[in-house]
């Protein structure tokens, strides 16, 4: 089974999980929970949940080289492997939270190299958490990522798009309260 097909099947799972076994179509999802119920809070650690699909690579030190850290990263003292990617679960400006069929531990680190919201952007983060789940006899793992190297045009892309929308999610449910 494709690493998508065994993240579709887990996301199903979540959003099972999440809004309980009522009739609710897995299609259709009441997204004002997703809303924060104070939007005054710093604008970079507003998140949003999503699901995106994310290429990320993993960041190892190079052979003889310097110690790997979040300064040797910035520098891009590093080598890179590839993964199979993950789905982001939600996103700020600050970081991202990834489900991968790849093991990550904390306080390992990754370049993030794909179009978030359109645009190509190219982001180094540390894994802050790190959490494993076994479903269907795959292994989930669950993992955050604080961004170490963003650029301020991509952060401030990142925070606007979340905004953006927060505003078009709020607009579509007061469309939807109004009909009822």
């Amino acid at each position: 089974m494709l690493m998508w097909d065994k993240v579709s099947k887990f996301l199903g799972h979540l959003a099972n999980t999440k809004f309980g076994s009522s009739n609710r179509s897995n299609e259709y999802f009441e997204f004002t929970e997703f809303l924060p119920p104070n939007t005054a809070q710093r604008r970079t650690h507003l998140r949003l949940d999503l699901f995106l699909p994310i290429n990320f690579w993993r960041v190892i030190k190079k052979a003889g080289g310097a110690q790997l850290s979040d300064e040797s990263v910035v520098r891009g003292e590093f080598e890179r492997i590839q993964t199979c990617g993950g789905m982001g679960l939600n996103l700020s400006g600050s970081g991202v939270l990834i489900i991968s069929a790849e093991k990550f531990e904390k306080d390992d680190y990754i370049e993030i190299n794909d179009r978030i919201f359109g645009k190509q952007m190219c982001i180094y983060g540390r894994v802050t958490r790190s959490t494993m789940t076994n479903f269907d006899n795959s292994l989930i793992c669950e993992f955050g990522v604080k961004f170490l190297k963003i650029s301020d045009a991509d952060r401030d892309f990142i925070v606007r798009a979340i905004f953006d929308k927060i505003k078009m999610l709020r607009q579509i449910n007061e469309e939807n309260s109004e009909n009822y």
